[in-house]
């Protein structure tokens, strides 16, 4: 692979151990309360600011959310600009380049534009901030900063892709069911709706692996070297593993789902991602902010990340 190609997504352990725990410990550190009260206001503030005439809600709220939320916790200009907001599009497209195969070399274009505004941005942050600590201590553990800087770019990629995607069935699924969640809520009862919310409607639709050695999978054979198409939203679905699995149950617990993937290839926004969507899940469930569709949902012409293109509704505000 190229060496712009290699990060916490491509590399295997140990290198990609040691991503993942400078990742984990530098977010962890922007996991606060504060920033728990800082997301819940925000976001009760931009529905506030759409209440009235009928609106789009994955243009004018879902999408430009996401990208605030990764530009405030990493510490980053917006990536809600007409620079960046065309590499993510790039990148997203190329997701499909095996079904797609001329949306490839855009989207590794948009890699490497985006991959310079990072290296740009962490050589002007001082030693306090997030992404600066993150390189330092990969560097100071023996990892290319290369690596490190391309792992950063997949987090950042997020922006376009899953995190708003899970988003918006999060505001969809509160505006076909107000009452979807009723009650006192406290940390448990929000988590455990989130990842419902993840498992029902899977925000990646599937990822590839390859196989390192040759091997038999439910009586199939698979040959070193052969690409494997693993369908995380039918393993999210799966009967065998989960009562009644086309019901949305926010209550559903355990809830042990894949919408992240798994193994030392998983996520590297899961954390991140969470965090938001449970700040969304609180404020909806408060009941003070309705939303009510006026119009169908359109979705995207994707196969990888399931994207909604609209969401048309009302949204009201009560004191």
């Amino acid at each position: 692979m190229p060496d712009s190609a290699l990060s916490v997504h491509s590399l295997d352990p140990p290198d990609s151990t040691a991503i993942y725990r400078e990742l984990a410990a530098t977010l962890r550190q922007v996991h606060t309360p504060d920033l728990s009260r800082t997301l819940r206001q925000d976001i009760s503030d931009r529905l506030g600011r759409l209440a009235g005439p009928p609106v789009e809600l994955v243009r004018n709220f879902t999408e430009p959310l996401a990208c605030w939320f990764l530009s405030e916790v990493l510490e980053v200009p917006s990536l809600d600009t007409p620079e960046i907001r065309p590499m993510g599009e790039a990148i997203h497209r190329a997701m499909d380049s095996g079904l797609v195969p001329e949306a490839f070399q855009p989207g590794r274009e948009a890699h490497r534009r985006l991959a310079a505004l990072i290296e740009s941005w962490v050589s002007s942050m001082t030693p306090e901030q997030p992404l600066r600590i993150l390189v330092d201590r990969t560097e100071a553990a023996g990892l290319e900063r290369t690596m490190t800087l391309n792992s950063v770019r997949t987090l950042i990629a997020n922006a376009f892709t899953s995190l708003p995607a899970s988003l918006s069935t999060v505001v969809n699924g509160f505006a076909r069911d107000p009452g979807l969640l009723t009650g006192s809520l406290n940390e448990k009862r929000l988590d455990m709706a989130v990842h419902e919310f993840l498992r029902h409607e899977s925000p990646s639709q599937g990822t590839t692996r390859l196989c390192v050695a040759d091997t038999v999978l439910s009586g199939t054979k698979i040959r070193r070297g052969e690409d494997i198409l693993i369908l995380i939203s039918a393993a999210n679905r799966d009967p065998a593993k989960f009562d009644e699995p086309d019901q949305l149950r926010p209550e559903r617990w355990p809830n042990q789902h894949i919408a992240f993937g798994h193994g030392p290839h998983s996520c590297s926004a899961a954390m991140l991602s969470r965090f938001l969507l449970r700040e969304l899940v609180a404020v909806l469930a408060e009941g003070r902010v309705g939303i009510h569709l006026t119009g169908p949902v359109t979705y995207k012409p994707a196969a990888t990340i399931r994207m909604r293109a609209t969401l048309p509704a009302v949204v009201t505000q009560r004191a």
